[in-house]
C-alpha cells in the first residue's frame, strides 16, 4: 500500500512507496483520496498492481524530466527565468522538497571557524 503526505487542509499531497516522517500515512491503492491525487482519471477498476505500477512510472518520469531541464538550464539551451513564473515555482518547490527530504537544505552549516 502506497504512503501519503497531506496538506493543510487534508488533502493528499504525495504519495510514496515507503513511510517517512511525512507520509506515515499507509491507503489502499484505490482509495478515493489517491484517485483523486491523480485527477480522477485513474478508474478505480484499476488493480492495486497496476496503479503502483503508474505510480512508481510516474515518480520516476517526472524526476527524469527535472533532471532533463537542469541539464538544458547547465547548458545554456533554456534559461531559467524563460520559464512561466508557475513552472518556475513548481521547479524550486520539487527542489526544496527534495532536498528536505534528503536532509540537504540546511540554510546555515556546521561552523568550521575561520581560516
Amino acid at each position: 500500500m502506497p504512503y501519503v503526505s497531506r496538506d493543510a487542509t487534508g488533502s493528499v499531497s504525495g504519495i510514496f512507496l515507503s513511510s517517512h516522517p511525512q507520509a506515515m500515512e499507509s491507503l489502499p491503492s484505490d482509495h478515493p483520496d489517491i484517485v483523486q491525487f491523480f485527477g480522477n482519471d485513474l478508474p478505480i477498476i484499476l488493480g492495486n498492481n497496476a496503479l503502483m505500477d503508474l505510480t512508481r512510472s510516474d515518480i520516476e518520469f517526472i524526476r527524469v524530466i527535472e533532471d532533463v531541464i537542469d541539464l538544458l538550464i547547465s547548458k545554456d539551451i533554456l534559461i531559467f527565468t524563460d520559464l512561466p513564473e508557475k513552472v518556475r515555482e513548481k521547479i524550486l518547490s520539487r527542489k526544496d522538497a527534495r532536498g528536505r527530504f534528503a536532509g540537504t537544505n540546511d540554510l546555515v552549516g556546521i561552523d568550521e571557524g575561520i581560516f
